[in-house]
């Protein structure tokens, strides 16, 4: 076998020389596995001198065989924004790109849906307003049999005149199967529903009632259509479309239900303003004799849900705006998933990093990182905009089903509860990069910072104020209208609390009942008092003394370092510190291994780190 020689001149000249030497000298593959590892020792040489010229060979070996700086190194990389990553790196911040792009396209998307929904909204408020005002009696308060008997009358005679009489426009439906009515052939759709519920029998014997509050008696059927021959012809009786007359049982009455539908037309709709949208109106006026106070109360209740147009055709409604607005909802869906993931993936990493920073804290100091230490690892902001980014989803979904849904019940509350929310977390998210420069973020440093003060202050400040909400509901509930419920009663207090309406709060009570009223007035006086002139101003002096401590942080240096910024800051070169900022974190900036100088951990110095 020939020896493998290299030559004396190439083993003391250049790293070039030796390279070639072995490749032309060497014939056994030990001295040639020897001479490539040299070259690939020569190529890395090359790299690091590139990319990290100020940073000597001999430091880089050492942070290569040093764990510690390796992790430090990997951790100041993880808190840097991503300005101070690129400059690191000189790589594109694509993830911050996405997610200015995907907060712009969610704002279009809510003007466009905000914009039609108000026009939908509107169109079914106009409505309601409409029938109440065409349908329903003037006079609101019943009391007597004759006043009740002429309610129903009045709305049998109106729903008959609607389609002449409204400037809308109104068609005859037929009301659905559930509520009780049951359509044959011998039954119109201008039928009105007449549903009854009362006491069978209510006895008053020797000043007391006798009556049995299981035996009830419900049924529903159709009444018959107004004509011209009932004009003043108002009895107690009511007619049935069978032609008998119904005597109803006044003592006994529970609810009385008069149901109806309409069909009406949106002509110009903002889903397509060429074709009409059509709506089928489920109406139900309730009179109420629950309590047999002797006034009945009445409502009007309706439920809008779309309906097929005689002359639609649904491939019609597939036009260039239509076609545009789903692909576009698609793309905020697809751009929202991709956001979803590369959050959940920053935030797998950053676990990985807190898990090796906790073992190499514990084997250090031979104790455990401390629990706000931890928190430095959870970003709040990746949780926000996962949540904005799940609201977002699902009220994109909601708005493609709702506008393509040709029939069923219209319900775009879900959806602008969901695009609300969503746009409303995207929004708070911009924050985050305002907070980038140091001249702006003053708000956020200050809520971050007061923000477990805070939480403390509400806790013992909601403890008094759910004692005064309860005890206002249930001592002046009976004789203030607004304490009649304990929602009632904190939007009341809440409402002193900000100095509203104060003067009518006090005006209201009535002076009838000394004891409330005297209650009433320790009670106001006191509450006022306690939380707006101590609660408040101690709330607002939490806030002013963390804002004031930033300030002089700001003024007069950095504020003090966690053990976690204390491990960062040490040992690296005064040429980095620029790259540092504790205060600012960035969102789905994912850190790669392939940065000498910033991160030179490869995969198996990462499971190591972790194990």
């Amino acid at each position: 076998m020939q020896a493998c020689t290299c030559s004396h001149n190439a083993i003391n000249g250049s790293s070039d020389e030796f390279y070639n030497s072995c490749e032309v000298n060497c014939h056994c593959n030990l001295l040639r596995s020897l001479c490539c590892s040299f070259g690939n020792i020569k190529q890395r040489i090359k790299m690091w001198r590139r990319n990290s010229s100020n940073v000597s060979l001999a430091q880089q070996r050492t942070n290569c065989c040093n764990p510690e700086a390796r992790l430090r190194k990997e951790l100041k990389y993880f808190f840097l924004n991503p300005c101070d990553k690129y400059r690191a790196r000189k790589r594109k911040p694509y993830k911050l790109a996405i997610q200015i792009f995907k907060i712009a396209m969610i704002t279009v998307q809510l003007i466009i849906f905000g914009q039609s929904n108000q026009h939908v909204v509107s169109f079914m408020n106009d409505n309601i307003e409409g029938l109440k005002k065409i349908v329903m009696p003037p006079n609101s308060e019943i009391f007597t049999v004759e006043e009740l008997s002429s309610q129903i009358y009045h709305i049998r005679q109106q729903y008959e005149k609607l389609k002449n009489s409204s400037l809308g426009v109104y068609g005859y439906a037929k009301v659905d199967k559930n509520e009780g009515c049951v359509y044959n052939n011998s039954v119109q759709h201008h039928n009105l529903c007449f549903c009854l519920k009362q006491y069978r029998d209510i006895n008053l014997k020797n000043l007391s009632f006798e009556f049995d509050s299981k035996f009830q008696n419900s049924f529903c059927t159709f009444l018959k259509p107004w004509s011209e021959k009932d004009v003043n012809n108002i009895s107690n009786s009511i007619p049935l479309k069978n032609g008998t007359m119904f005597d109803m049982y006044y003592e006994g009455i529970i609810t009385v239900k008069l149901l109806f539908a309409v069909k009406t037309a949106l002509l110009v709709s903002p889903r397509n303003p060429e074709l009409p949208e059509c709506f089928k109106v489920a109406t139900t006026i309730l009179f109420d004799n629950t309590f047999h106070s002797g006034k009945v109360t009445r409502s009007l209740n309706t439920t809008f849900s779309r309906v097929e147009c005689d002359n639609k055709i649904h491939h019609e409604w597939f036009t260039g705006r239509v076609v545009a607005v789903f692909v576009f909802d698609c793309a905020i869906v697809v751009i929202c998933v991709i956001s979803i993931l590369l959050c959940c993936r920053s935030i797998w990493r950053a676990q990985r990093l807190r898990w090796s920073f906790q073992r190499f804290y514990f084997v250090k100091n031979n104790k455990k990182l401390d629990w706000w230490e931890r928190t430095e690892f959870f970003n709040g902001w990746y949780f926000l905009i996962v949540v904005s980014d799940v609201l977002t989803i699902a009220g994109s979904i909601s708005k493609i089903v709702n506008d393509f849904q040709w029939v069923g019940v219209l319900d775009y509350n879900a959806c602008s509860l969901f695009l609300g929310l969503g746009c409303l977390c995207v929004w708070i998210g911009v924050l985050r990069y305002v907070g980038y420069f140091h001249q702006y973020n003053i708000l956020v440093l200050t809520m971050k910072r007061s923000l477990p003060h805070v939480l403390r202050f509400m806790v013992c400040a909601s403890i008094l104020y759910l004692g005064f909400m309860f005890c206002g509901w249930v001592v002046l509930g009976p004789y203030h209208h607004k304490f009649r419920n304990p929602i009632v009663t904190s939007e009341a207090l809440f409402s002193l609390i900000n100095g509203d309406d104060m003067y009518m709060t006090y005006e209201e009570m009535p002076r009838g009942k000394v004891t409330p009223w005297v209650f009433s007035q320790i009670y106001l006086y006191t509450f006022i008092s306690l939380f707006i002139y101590i609660v408040l101003s101690l709330f607002i002096a939490v806030i002013m003394e963390t804002y004031e401590t930033i300030k002089e942080w700001q003024a007069n240096g950095f504020p003090p370092q966690t053990e976690l910024q204390k491990f960062i800051n040490s040992g690296l070169d005064q040429t980095d510190d620029g790259y540092t900022n504790a205060d600012t974190y960035c969102c789905c900036c994912l850190y790669h291994n392939d940065h000498p100088d910033i991160l030179i951990i490869g995969e198996s110095d990462d499971e190591h780190l972790i194990a």
